[in-house]
């Protein structure tokens, strides 16, 4: 089930991918300007960019979403994990766009290439068990990694038209 609660400050930017996005489709593109427009503001990733290698401290336009059991049927996500869009404006107005998921053991980051596929990839293990106090580190792209990637870009490319239906973040 998507959702977004929209009370954030600081006004939309532009987004723009590159041309290797646009030739994979617009949706990939769509996404990222719609995070930004719709989505929550200055989310902080913690150490998931770092070990994704694009920086720390990273702040990121984030859309969340919980997944329920008739998403688990059409997509096969896992029934209640929680999965996010993050998009990461970079100078010159390019982003970086990572997905997130995660339950309260287990989480992983997808950071997708200028492709559309997946660059890079980190797990993170939360020590308390509460889906707090995340310990990460970066992992190799596997047929199961890529898998799950996979998945979670297919779950959050169908969800355009829901995301176009929500009002535009209040700044």
């Amino acid at each position: 089930m998507l959702a977004a609660a929209l009370f954030d400050h600081g006004g939309p930017r532009g987004v723009f991918t590159s041309s290797a996005w646009a030739e994979d489709g617009p949706t990939l593109a769509q996404l990222a300007q719609l995070a930004v427009q719709k989505g929550f503001k200055n989310i902080s990733l913690g150490d998931v960019c770092d070990r994704l290698h694009i920086g720390a401290n990273c702040r990121a336009y984030q859309l969340d979403a919980i997944i329920d059991a008739a998403e688990t049927q059409k997509f096969g996500l896992p029934v209640g994990w929680h999965t996010s869009l993050n998009v990461l404006p970079q100078r010159g107005g390019a982003a970086n766009v990572v997905i997130t998921d995660h339950d309260d053991r287990i989480g992983y980051g997808y950071l997708i290439g200028s492709d559309g596929g997946l660059k890079a990839a980190t797990v993170g293990l939360s020590t308390s068990g509460d889906g707090k106090n995340w310990r990460w580190k970066p992992i190799a792209a596997n047929d199961e990694i890529t898998q799950k990637f996979a998945l979670e870009k297919t779950y959050w490319l169908a969800q355009i038209k829901a995301i176009q239906a929500l009002p535009d973040r209040k700044d």
